[in-house]
């Protein structure tokens, strides 16, 4: 894998460029992608965001969110649009995997591939150019760098640095996880000269949601919070019954794992969905404890020292037995 910058003598030529990230994007997925969306714009005009599955409503206030492709609803049209391209980028994933039924078409298909991603462990194989830094905040981030350092610096807008701030602000958790640093304050304090309204971001972001997600999150705190104070450990588990009931849509489960982390003592906090398909797990913790590893080498999953999501067929009564054993080998690392 070649680094990045050396892929900016090759946008100054017309290319058919894609630009995609993982299944289900969050606000660092989608912001990362629709913000070099708004630069790669100002230089070419064949350039198309394809996300692999839908994504949550409260996004749809992003600047060019109207002209994102729903690879599953569009699978044809999605198809051809990469079997053209002649660059495709690749953020806020490092394994093709991530990106579910379009992975075996990112792998065939014959092309320039670019990686821009902050996630342990890529697969620098898949991929021609690239960056990949565990210690950056965010994919945006490390958007906002690609631009910077670029030739074409001077592209840098509201549009995109709106995306890029959005990424920013909910990757570090309105900037209070750790992984933030000097770097994302200063280039979110250029976004600022630039005109950003950081606080209309903010209520599109947090301040979108329906009456239901309230009266689930209550639920869900009420009824499906189990506390293993012996390690350190909160645990929720959510049913499909549950998701019905509250007409849970994709995205109201959104920062729902954070709760756990609030309670006193707690290091490690573990969510578990039951999603028509899978169970998903999502893990965050707190200091050294590190759900990177845990969720790899249990629960078919990766992604950060302090926040990981994870996967499992079995069902949620089995998924949350073992869980419970698994902690047991971390009892040290958590008390």
């Amino acid at each position: 894998m070649q680094p990045v910058e050396r892929l900016y003598t090759l946008l100054q030529s017309q290319r058919n460029i894609v630009i995609t990230m993982h299944q289900k994007p969050d606000g660092d997925a989608m912001g990362s992608a629709l913000a070099l969306y708004h630069f790669l714009k100002s230089l070419h005009d064949n350039v198309t965001v394809i996300s692999p599955t839908n994504w949550a409503r409260f996004l749809n206030w992003m600047p060019g969110c109207e002209k994102v492709i729903d690879y599953e609803l569009y699978t044809q049209k999605s198809t051809e649009l990469l079997n053209s391209a002649d660059i495709v980028f690749c953020l806020d994933f490092n394994s093709m995997h991530r990106t579910k039924k379009m992975e075996t078409l990112l792998l065939g298909i014959k092309c320039v591939k670019v990686l821009i991603d902050h996630h342990e462990q890529p697969a620098e194989e898949h991929f021609d150019y690239g960056v990949s830094d565990i210690t950056k905040s965010s994919t945006c981030e490390m958007v906002y760098d690609f631009i910077v350092h670029s030739p074409f610096a001077d592209k840098l807008n509201i549009e995109t640095a709106t995306c890029i701030y959005t990424g920013i602000m909910t990757d570090t958790g309105s900037f209070r996880f750790s992984i933030t640093s000097a770097a994302t304050h200063k280039a979110v304090a250029h976004l600022k000269e630039l005109g950003l309204n950081h606080s209309i971001i903010h209520e599109n972001i947090y301040d979108n949601f329906l009456e239901n997600r309230l009266r689930f999150i209550g639920n869900a705190l009420l009824n499906r919070l189990e506390v293993l104070y012996e390690y350190n450990t909160a645990l929720m588990a959510i049913s499909k019954r549950d998701l019905l009931k509250f007409e849970i849509q994709t995205g109201d489960t959104e920062g729902l794992v954070n709760y756990l982390l609030s309670i006193e003592g707690i290091k490690l906090g573990a969510l578990l969905i039951d999603r028509t398909e899978e169970r998903k797990w999502s893990f965050r913790s707190k200091g050294d404890f590190d759900v990177n590893e845990l969720a790899r080498n249990h629960f078919e999953g990766g992604g950060h020292k302090n926040a990981a999501g994870g996967r499992s067929s079995e069902s949620i009564e089995d998924n949350v037995k073992r869980f419970k054993e698994v902690i047991k080998q971390y009892e040290n690392q958590l008390t």
